[in-house]
C-alpha cells in the first residue's frame, strides 16, 4: 500500500492513520474444534504540540509541520509478503509392485510443469505425497536392496530416482540416505517372514515409507508454522506491541490421539507486516517531560436510560450540581496550587491543555481524573473512528471525567455515560457543559455490570446501542512498570469480564488499553466475539501511548475502502 493510497483512504479523518499489517490465525480450541481470527494492525499519527505549547512545556525549536513531515517521510509504506515461497507440485503415477524393477514412466507434461512452476508451499501431506511418493519408495528400496540387483537394474533405478526427485523435498528428506529412519526399513519384516514374496515385501515397504513420511511431514509442518508464528510475534513486538503468546500456544499437530488442551493453540497463521513502521514511534520522545501518557481509569454503571438520567443509591448524600464556592478543589485551573506538593499530579498539570484544551473555561477533575482522562487529541481520533457508518448511540461504560464522552458527542453521537463514582460523573457532566454537549449525553451513576444486567433482564429498558466504548481503570500509572499488561489482573474489574458483558449489549466494541496489553488476549476476545479485529496504536507526538482495539464493524475492512487494493 503506497503512502498516496493511504492518504486518499484516510482523507476524511482528522488525524492520519495507516495500516501496518494484516493477520489471520487459525486456532485449535480446548474442545478440539477450530476457530479463525482475522485482524489488522494500524497506527494513528496524532499531534498536540500546540496544546503542549499552551502548557508552556519545553519544546525543541523545530516546527510541528517540519517534525511531522520528517516522520512521515521516513515511513515506507510498502507491502512485505512474509509468506514463504512454496514448492512445486508434480503428479506421479500410482506405484505398483513389480518383479525385477519398479514400474516407471516419465510424463513430459509433468516434467514441464515441474520446471515451470517453481517453488510450491505444500499445504497438506497428500499434496507432498503426490509429488514425492515415487521417489521416496524407490530411493529407499534402492538403498536397502540395491546390492542384490544386477548392475544394469541398479543403474537404471538410480537414474529414475534422480529424474523423479522433487525439486524441494522437505528438510527431513534432503539427505534421506543418511536418515536412520529410512535405513533397512523392511529388513525386520523379511527376517521374520523369510517366505514372503517379492510383491508382499514391496507392498509392505511402500506402506512403511508412507507412514514414516507422514510423520516427517507433520514434524516439518509443525516447525514451519511455529517458525512463522515466532517471526510474526517478533515483528509485532518490534512495532511496539506486547505479543503475550506462550510457547504452549505455538502449533501442535496431533497423531490422532485425543490430547487435552488447556489453552487454544495456533494451528496455522498468515500475515503481512510492514516493519518500516518500527523505525519510528517506538521510543520515548525527548520533548515529552513525562515518560507516559495518563492512564485511563474510570469506573462503572446501572440501569434506566432516558434524557439526562442520573440514578444513585443514596440521593440524600450525593449532590450532582457543581458548586464553585465549596468545591474549588475540583477546579482544574487551580491544580497548580492545590497539588503543589504532589509531584505525581504536577507532571500532569504541566500538560494540562493536552487533556482538555478548554481547561481554563471551567473544567473540573478530582485527583484520579488527572491521570485517568484520555488526552483530548487521542479521544478526538477515537471518536472519529467510532462515530461513522451509522453509529449514532455510544455507551461510554467507564466515563470518568468525560473526556471520551465529550468527543463522541461533539462528533454527533448520543452518548450514555456510565460511572459508579458520583464525583467523577459530576465532573463529566460539568465538563460536557463547558464543551456545549451536555444535552447529548445521558449520565448514569451506577456499576456498569448492574446496568448491563438490568438491560439484559428487561429489554424494554435497554436502549438501541450502536457501539460500546471501554476504558476501565488500569490500576494507576504502575501498569507501565510491567512488561506486559494482563487484561484479567490489570484492569479493575476484570477486563475479560468487562468485554463479555459488553458483547451482550453490542458486538461493536472499542477497547482503550495500555500499549503493552497482551495481543494474545485481545485475539482470544475476537475469537469469543466471532469478529474480525483491529489493534490501533496511538502515536502521540512521535511516541506510542496507548492502543485501541476495534471489534465488529468498528474494525477496519479493506473492502469498504475506496483505496486501491494491494
Amino acid at each position: 500500500m503506497s503512502s498516496e493510497s493511504v492518504s486518499e483512504e484516510q482523507s476524511d479523518y482528522q488525524w492520519p492513520w495507516c495500516l501496518m499489517g494484516h493477520f489471520g490465525i487459525q486456532f485449535l480450541e480446548t474442545d478440539n474444534s477450530e476457530s479463525f481470527v482475522e485482524g489488522d494492525l494500524s497506527r494513528a499519527y496524532i499531534k498536540d504540540y500546540e496544546l503542549l505549547k499552551a502548557s508552556k512545556r519545553p519544546r525543541e525549536e523545530k516546527s510541528p509541520e517540519k517534525l511531522l513531515q520528517e516522520e512521515m517521510d521516513e515511513i515506507s509504506l510498502k507491502e512485505i509478503d512474509t509468506e514463504p515461497n512454496g514448492e512445486e507440485k508434480l503428479l506421479d503415477e500410482r506405484d505398483t509392485p513389480y518383479e525385477v524393477l519398479p514400474k516407471w514412466t516419465c510424463d513430459k507434461r509433468k516434467m514441464k510443469k515441474k520446471k515451470e512452476k517453481g517453488r510450491y508451499n505444500y499445504r497438506s501431506f497428500e499434496e507432498y505425497w503426490d509429488v514425492s511418493s515415487y521417489w521416496l519408495h524407490q530411493i529407499t528400496w534402492l538403498n536397502d536392496f540395491g546390492n542384490q540387483m544386477t548392475e544394469e537394474n541398479r543403474n537404471e533405478l538410480t537414474k529414475q530416482c534422480e529424474v523423479m526427485k522433487p525439486i524441494y523435498p522437505i528438510d527431513q528428506h534432503k539427505d534421506i540416505l543418511e536418515n536412520p529412519d529410512y535405513q533397512q526399513i523392511t529388513k525386520t519384516m523379511i527376517e521374520k517372514n523369510p517366505e514372503s514374496t517379492f510383491e508382499d515385501i514391496y507392498t509392505k515397504h511402500c506402506k512403511l515409507i508412507k507412514k514414516q513420511s507422514e510423520n516427517d511431514f507433520h514434524d516439518f509442518q509443525t516447525k514451519f508454522v511455529a517458525n512463522r508464528c515466532k517471526d510474526m510475534l517478533s515483528r509485532i513486538k518490534r512495532l511496539g506491541y506486547a505479543p503475550g503468546f506462550e510457547e504452549s500456544q505455538l502449533p501442535v499437530f496431533h497423531s490422532g490421539a485425543e490430547q487435552e488442551i488447556e489453552r487454544p493453540i495456533i494451528k496455522d497463521i498468515r500475515y503481512t507486516i510492514d516493519e518500516s513502521y518500527s523505525k519510528k514511534f517506538c521510543g520515548a520522545d525527548p520533548r515529552d517531560e513525562t515518560s507516559d501518557e495518563p492512564s485511563t481509569s474510570e469506573e462503572s454503571q446501572s440501569a434506566d436510560v432516558s434524557s439526562a438520567v442520573i440514578s444513585i443509591k443514596n440521593p440524600a448524600e450525593i449532590r450532582f450540581n457543581f458548586d464553585p464556592e465549596t468545591e474549588q478543589h475540583l477546579i482544574a485551573s487551580n491544580a497548580e496550587k492545590l497539588y503543589a506538593n504532589d509531584p505525581e499530579i504536577s507532571k500532569y498539570y504541566y500538560q494540562r491543555y493536552r487533556l482538555f484544551s478548554r481547561l481554563d473555561q471551567g473544567i473540573i477533575m478530582d485527583r484520579e481524573g488527572w491521570f485517568s482522562v484520555t488526552p483530548e487529541a487521542i479521544a478526538e481520533h477515537i471518536a472519529d473512528r467510532v462515530v461513522r457508518n451509522n453509529v449514532s448511540v455510544v455507551v461510554d461504560a467507564f466515563t470518568g471525567v468525560g473526556g471520551n464522552a465529550i468527543q463522541f458527542a461533539l462528533r454527533g453521537a448520543h452518548v450514555i455515560a456510565i460511572d459508579m463514582d458520583p464525583v467523577r460523573l459530576k465532573c463529566a457532566r460539568e465538563n460536557a457543559r463547558v464543551y456545549g454537549v451536555e444535552n447529548y449525553i445521558d449520565f448514569i451513576c451506577a456499576d456498569f455490570f448492574d446496568v448491563a444486567a438490568t438491560w439484559q433482564a428487561d429489554k424494554k429498558l435497554a436502549p438501541k446501542v450502536d457501539a460500546v466504548f471501554l476504558s476501565p481503570p488500569w490500576g494507576g500509572p504502575s501498569y507501565l512498570k510491567a512488561k506486559e499488561f494482563d487484561l484479567a489482573t490489570g484492569c479493575c474489574p476484570n477486563g475479560i469480564d468487562i468485554f463479555d458483558v459488553s458483547l451482550k449489549i453490542c458486538p461493536n466494541i472499542a477497547y482503550f488499553l495500555p500499549r503493552n496489553t497482551k495481543v494474545s488476549q485481545l485475539v482470544e476476545l475476537a475469537t469469543k466475539a466471532k469478529s474480525r479485529m483491529e489493534i490501533e496504536q496511538s502515536a502521540l507526538n512521535s511516541k506510542i501511548k496507548t492502543i485501541t482495539v476495534y471489534y465488529g464493524k468498528l474494525a477496519y475492512r479493506e473492502e469498504l475502502s475506496n483505496s486501491s487494493k494491494t
